[in-house]
């Protein structure tokens, strides 16, 4: 029963803007260097085996400085990219509402069909997240592996979807992410490829980043 360690990229000047940060490639804010040490220092001595990355720029960033607490290499995954939110990308919670405010509402009650104008469904990222998953757990099968995976607030919600059974529709209204925040499933494989079992060990824990968290503010939903 392997471990496999999913983080959330650090905090990037969109994030604290409370906009929308899809496919745009930002860089982390010196915040969110500060909070990617923390998380390296966390798992320092962890024994991982792998360490994987979305290809945006704040996540490879994130994955490099806890690099070199853990002393692997990131291995980018084009799989772990954000979801794309299309016309919406860069816009704040008010602006959407003002300018989209149906399309919104109806967004919001089922990410995991409807998509964002012009971008992708949970359910649509979850089709090629899933396979990666699949993939992580045959490649890191044995009792005592770990891996870590560097990515994005909803695709790291869509994965504890998965693992619990979870319609992606529900990412959204059942699961926060902060920024920086670990997440543990495990998986045992049942035999059969494509038959991995999963269990979530811990959900959303920022408490590496005590001397500098900061709560979620209310508008920030995405």
């Amino acid at each position: 029963m392997a471990l496999f360690y999913f983080v959330r990229h650090g905090v990037s000047g969109w994030n604290a803007e409370s906009r929308l940060c899809g496919r745009t490639d930002v860089p982390l804010a010196e915040e969110g260097r500060r909070q990617a040490a923390l998380l390296g220092e966390r798992l320092r001595g962890l024994s991982a085996t792998a360490l994987y990355t979305s290809p945006l720029r704040r996540a490879v960033e994130t994955a490099e400085i806890i690099a070199r607490a853990v002393g692997l290499a990131p291995m980018v995954d084009e799989r772990l990219v954000e979801l794309d939110y299309g016309a919406w990308e860069g816009k704040t919670f008010a602006e959407i509402m003002a300018q989209e405010a149906d399309a919104f509402r109806a967004w919001d009650a089922d990410p995991g069909n409807v998509a964002p104008r012009g971008g992708e469904s949970g359910g649509q990222a979850l089709q090629r997240v899933a396979p990666f998953l699949e993939e992580l757990a045959a490649r890191h099968a044995g009792e005592r592996e770990h891996a870590i995976v560097v990515c994005h607030r909803t695709i790291c919600r869509l994965v504890v979807c998965h693992a619990l059974g979870l319609s992606p529709s529900e990412y959204r209204r059942r699961l926060s992410m902060d920024n920086a925040a670990l997440n543990i499933i495990q998986s045992t494989i049942y035999g059969s490829p494509g038959a991995a079992g999963w269990r979530l060990i811990l959900l959303n824990d920022t408490s590496h980043l005590a001397p500098i968290h900061t709560e979620t503010t209310p508008n920030e939903t995405f």
